[in-house]
Order: C-alpha cells, then sequence, then structure tokens
C-alpha cells in the first residue's frame, strides 16, 4: 500500500491589505504583535488605541500571512500606515512594522505600500523605524533624511 501523498500549501507569503470592517477578524492574528512593537516605541499608544484607528480608517493595516514551509499558513509580521496631509501634499507614514523572516515579505510590502500610496495621491512615504531597518530599505531605494534623537522628560 502506497502512502497517501500531502497536498501541500504554496510555499509563499503575501501581504494582504485589511480593510476598516475586517479589523474584529484579523486582530487576533496581530495583537500581541503590534503590542509588543508599542514597546520598543516607547508606549505612545496601546493596542487598543491603534485598533480604534484601523476600525475608523484613520489607519491602515498590511498583514503578512502565507506559509515558508508547505505545511501551515501563519502570519509572519505586520505593518501599519496613516495618511498624513501637510500643507503642501499627503504623505503615507509608516508607524509599525514588525515580525519575522522579513525576508520572506519585504520586497512585496515596499511594493504595496509604494503603490496604496501612489493610489491615494501621496507625494511621499516616510517611516519611523529602529536602525536595523537602514540595510533593508536602502535596497529599495529608499533613504535616510533624518535621525531622530529622544530624551523622556520626567
Amino acid at each position: 500500500m502506497q502512502a497517501e501523498k500531502l497536498e501541500q500549501i504554496e510555499k509563499k507569503v503575501s501581504v494582504l491589505p485589511i480593510k476598516p470592517v475586517d479589523i474584529d477578524k484579523c486582530w487576533p492574528l496581530v495583537h500581541f504583535l503590534i503590542a509588543e512593537a508599542l514597546k520598543y516605541s516607547g508606549q505612545y499608544a496601546d493596542a487598543h488605541h491603534i485598533k480604534e484607528f484601523l476600525v475608523k480608517g484613520e489607519m491602515n493595516l498590511f498583514i503578512m500571512f502565507g506559509s515558508d514551509d508547505g505545511e501551515t499558513n501563519k502570519v509572519f509580521g505586520c505593518c501599519v500606515t496613516r495618511f498624513f496631509n501637510n500643507p503642501n501634499y499627503k504623505e503615507l507614514q509608516g508607524l509599525i512594522c514588525t515580525g519575522s523572516k522579513m525576508n520572506l515579505w519585504e520586497k512585496d510590502l515596499v511594493d504595496i505600500l509604494e503603490t496604496f500610496a501612489k493610489i491615494n495621491k501621496c507625494k511621499r512615504i516616510k517611516a519611523l523605524m529602529r536602525p536595523g531597518y537602514k540595510k533593508v530599505m536602502k535596497k529599495y531605494g529608499w533613504n535616510i533624511k533624518h535621525y531622530e534623537f529622544q530624551k523622556e522628560l520626567n
């Protein structure tokens, strides 16, 4: 008797834009990732604040989802953005980008964010990121324009 052949899942990670009406369904998949990212960002908000902005459509959620082993689908990361209307032009701002196995989704995320910004008539994309992202973003044509210096006040 021959062993039954298991049907494999495609080994691919996709970047999925999540509509505000679908945030509640997807929230359990990203809550922990967002909460952890906020700890590294000085806890300027809690995860439930981000969820409220996402549900209202004031922020945008992208989930990196798929399979790296061909056996299970899982969440590899998420990205939260918002639009900001400067007096002279609109920009897409990256606020949170976190996850694992970034090499599986980094290019698709950059491509989707750039397309998303263009469709929404943005002149610029900018993101506040930790220093480790410098080597990743440079290969996609992103330049460092400013460093952010911080001092906590008591």
